[in-house]
């Protein structure tokens, strides 16, 4: 049996992408064991994938860290890998991981980096030698994600009516500039409201200002404040006509569930727009403000009339 690691840390819509990536790797080898480097957070989610073996935390902690760093290097080493599909694709993957690795794996192993297209096959020469590298091309490894396996607690979708509008006015508290106004937000909740519509809102502490002013905005407003788990997602999204929601994880979550979502997005994003099969992307000219509610709503309209609403 080969024993594979794959290595994703994070973030949250990046890892929901390299879902897609997983499942073809395990299709080319269906036959493996498998073991997924991540952070923790992202453990219950690949658990739900019924793939992997084992995991290795890493949680990104300094070099200078020796008890964390000797942990990775040991439950790598242990690991005994035939291949490793790297994922994240960043200095700390692609340069110290994969040079530490040809230090301490036991046998020859190949290093793919599924981004970049790189195929390095490295031969051992000692357990202790830094073993021979060479290059061969790679193949593309892109499927598009499918969520249709994971599932949440949903512990208070009993407060929920049976389709509404998912709105998600969050992201991480540090990207301000990536939230939409609050003030949009609530002319959206208006105009679904005039068409006998209720928008269900979602998020945590980190958003709720900008979540309880816009459920105070009307009464067709359904606040979810810390009432619903991160792998709810998919299933809020399923039962949605439509979802709407800022440059954040749950976002790419709902995306890939397989419904209608679009997602507003900075005048700088690169490349971080979504990809589910019925997404649309909306990018600003500049300040994310710069996107009006006429626009979100000429691509929402659509899905409603679609649903008959």
């Amino acid at each position: 049996m080969k024993k594979i690691l794959i290595i994703k840390l994070g973030a949250l819509g990046d890892f929901m992408i390299a879902i897609g990536f997983m499942r073809t790797i395990q299709a080319k080898h269906p036959d493996a064991e498998f073991t997924l480097m991540t952070g923790k957070p992202f453990v219950s989610i690949a658990k739900q994938m019924n793939m992997f073996s084992h995991y290795i935390i890493d949680d990104r902690q300094s070099w200078l860290n020796l008890p964390y760093l000797a942990r990775l290097i040991k439950e790598t080493s242990a690991g005994d890998f035939d291949y490793v599909y790297d994922i994240q694709a960043v200095n700390r993957t692609e340069k110290k991981y994969f040079a530490a690795l040809r230090l301490i794996a036991h046998k020859s192993f190949v290093w793919y980096n599924v981004y970049r297209r790189t195929e390095w096959h490295v031969e051992k020469k000692g357990r202790l030698g830094m073993g021979k590298v060479t290059e061969k091309p790679g193949v593309s490894y892109y499927q598009l994600t499918d969520l249709s396996f994971l599932h949440g607690p949903n512990k208070n979708f009993d407060l929920l009516p049976e389709r509404y509008v998912l709105l998600i006015p969050g992201c991480s508290a540090k990207n301000a500039h990536k939230r939409w106004p609050v003030a949009s937000y609530n002319e959206i909740v208006k105009r679904l409201g005039e068409r006998g519509i209720r928008s269900v809102v979602i998020g945590t502490n980190a958003e709720a200002a900008e979540i309880n002013a816009i459920c105070e905005s009307s009464e067709y407003a359904i606040n979810m404040l810390n009432k619903t788990a991160l792998l709810d997602v998919p299933d809020l999204a399923r039962r949605a006509y439509v979802v709407m929601g800022n440059d954040t994880g749950p976002t790419h979550m709902a995306s890939f569930s397989g419904v209608p979502t679009i997602g507003v997005y900075w005048s700088k994003v690169r490349y971080g727009h979504l990809k589910g099969p019925r997404s649309t992307s909306i990018v600003s000219p500049g300040s994310i403000s710069e996107i009006s509610v006429d626009e979100v709503w000429s691509h929402m309209l659509p899905f409603l009339e679609e649903a008959g609403v």
